[in-house]
């Protein structure tokens, strides 16, 4: 017997408000005001966003007019967003440790796998890859240390991490043709969990290096048609039944809140 959920149709926001949407959402469901959420959505200005843990200075020449910068309360690499299709799920859940987590990353790249599948693509989790199937190019240095060395080894004994999220690797992010399009990331809450990720659609201007799927499969993509499709997805796989919905008055006047105090806050955005 499947459950209710809530699917938020997708829209366009700002890189704080999206931030910000994202965990009142997930505060919401993890207090059962709400019922599990699919939230997918867009950037109405190309948006850098930085791990949690990540030092705002490595953002070097990557953000600055027209990109904003925006950090997020998960963790993991810097995300280019642009051109691209980004969801959240938002699950109560009263077990939150690692097996659970993994479920939940699994189950919601699984539908993404088959939505591609769908459209002619073929995307396998990168634990899945044969080492041999991969460019020589989906790893480079970030911006910042690409002259007059490759930046990759700032010590000989301590190999540095890629800037950009989708220049590392972790075993469930997807990947086609070589290249990494989807990487997602969780944060806890008592009671719940949120998980985001961003499917790169096409190459961005300002993060060049970086194909979409679009631009390895050529073809054209319609962010919101798939965005139904792997709702599906995820409503058959997880026994949810959706209902278009909206953010309740509380969820709004949450958001409008914690936008103000910490993600459109400098002293947030630049606390590392």
């Amino acid at each position: 017997m499947s459950s209710s959920g809530r699917l938020i149709p997708f829209a366009y926001h700002d890189g704080a408000t999206n931030m910000a949407i994202d965990e009142a959402i997930v505060s919401a469901v993890a207090g059962n005001a709400v019922p599990p959420t699919l939230r997918f959505y867009g950037w109405s200005r190309p948006t850098l966003s930085l791990g949690y843990f990540q030092a705002a200075d490595e953002a070097g020449d990557w953000a600055g007019e027209p990109v904003d910068l925006v950090r997020r309360s998960t963790g993991g690499g810097a995300i280019m967003h642009h051109r691209e299709l980004t969801y959240s799920l938002s699950l109560p859940l009263a077990d939150t440790g690692p097996g659970a987590r993994q479920a939940v990353y699994r189950s919601v790249h699984a539908c993404v796998i088959d939505t591609l599948k769908g459209l002619g693509v073929t995307a396998a989790a990168y634990s899945d890859v044969p080492a041999r199937a991969f460019r020589s190019e989906t790893v480079i240095p970030s911006k910042e240390s690409r002259a007059p060395s490759d930046g990759l080894l700032p010590s000989r004994k301590q190999p540095r991490e890629p800037f950009l999220c989708f220049q590392r690797r972790t075993d469930e992010d997807l990947i086609c043709s070589g290249y990494k399009i989807l990487g997602s990331a969780q944060r806890r809450v008592r009671g719940g969990v949120l998980q985001h990720g961003s499917l790169l659609l096409q190459v961005s201007c300002h993060a060049d290096v970086l194909p979409g799927v679009a631009d390895l499969a050529e073809i054209e993509i319609d962010p919101i048609a798939i965005s139904q499709s792997i709702a599906d997805g995820i409503a058959e796989t997880m026994t949810l039944d959706w209902q278009s919905g909206e953010l309740s008055a509380a969820e709004r006047d949450h958001s409008v809140s914690i936008r103000a105090n910490r993600y459109a806050a400098a002293d947030w955005t630049r606390r590392r």
